[in-house]
């Protein structure tokens, strides 16, 4: 059913999408008052959220007549959040574009904690912008084909809710294959040495069963979107997600293997992500890509 209840401090709203994942507005379940819900789209609005209060046993909402759009009050400067805060809504992930917010954190921690404090954040910011270049090339010709639209979609810095505490993915890839999540790696003339279960990196290490981790609640929350978007109760055969490192400006040495991350300098990205194959139809993909490109598939 396309209706999910969201509870937080002081709110408790049923969101109602149509039956491809566009967000038809919610209802407030402690005042009963619809927000945010397309004049052409009552009637599906009410017909989704009554099926829903029916079967947790709440009463119905009335007739998609009285379903009105409510005007936004007027907001003035030094307003007080309400409790739980400021709704969200839903980000488009698709608008981001490589190494997002990067910058802007690398000035504060040059401000705040001195000259060399943003080093680190500017290294990623250039990793990321590389990486992205790279995977410039699924989305160019020849991969295209006439007549046709890109088989390949790419994200930049999407945020997710992870258990052990929230990450931002550098890139995600949606193709044929399935799902690339992709971690960037930049250490201008250094060395990486792979091992089985993480990079030595010049000192520090990176844990390799960690992305691994990552990869899996990504593969859950996509499939779990793909779900909700279909107004089904679960995904069959979801698409693949394979965790990547790309590393940037470093040399790659090391034989060591670990099972389900990939670990590639960025100039192999393009050869290596056509190299999975193509399970997923054309349509398959533009789905996929449409769920993961909405900022509540990722959140909790």
């Amino acid at each position: 059913m396309p209706a999910r209840r969201r509870r937080r401090l002081g709110a408790d709203r049923l969101y109602v999408t149509s039956a491809d994942g566009l967000p038809l507005g919610h209802l407030d379940l402690f005042s009963r008052v619809a927000h945010d819900v397309p004049a052409g789209y009552r009637e599906t609005f009410v017909k989704e959220a009554n099926a829903w209060l029916w079967q947790n046993n709440m009463p119905p909402m009335g007739s998609p007549s009285e379903v009105a759009p409510e005007p936004p009050p007027a907001l003035g400067a030094g307003v007080e959040p309400p409790e739980g805060g400021w709704d969200p809504g839903v980000d488009d992930l698709a608008l981001r574009r490589p190494g997002h917010g990067l910058l802007d954190e690398a000035a504060q921690a040059r401000a705040t904690r001195g000259p060399d404090a943003d080093r680190p954040l500017r290294l990623r910011a250039d990793g990321q912008h590389a990486v992205a270049e790279a995977l410039g090339k699924l989305t160019r010709p020849p991969t295209l084909r006439r007549g046709r639209g890109a088989r390949w979609r790419i994200l930049h810095r999407v945020p997710m809710a992870f258990a052990e505490g929230d990450v931002v993915l550098d890139h995600v890839v949606v193709g044929p294959p399935g799902l690339f999540v992709i971690e960037v790696v930049n250490i201008p003339g250094g060395r990486v040495v792979v091992e089985d279960h993480k990079l030595d990196l010049a000192g520090t290490s990176m844990d390799l069963e960690r992305h691994r981790r990552i990869g899996a609640e990504a593969a859950d929350r996509v499939s779990v979107a793909l779900a909700r978007a279909a107004g089904a109760a679960e995904t069959l055969d979801p698409p693949a997600v394979h965790p990547v490192i790309a590393v940037v400006g470093a040399i790659l040495a090391g034989d060591g293997r670990h099972r389900g991350v990939t670990v590639t300098r960025v100039g192999q990205l393009p050869r290596l992500l056509t190299a999975f194959g193509d399970p997923l139809s054309d349509l398959a993909v533009a789905q996929t890509y449409e769920v993961a490109r909405r900022s509540v598939t990722w959140s909790p």
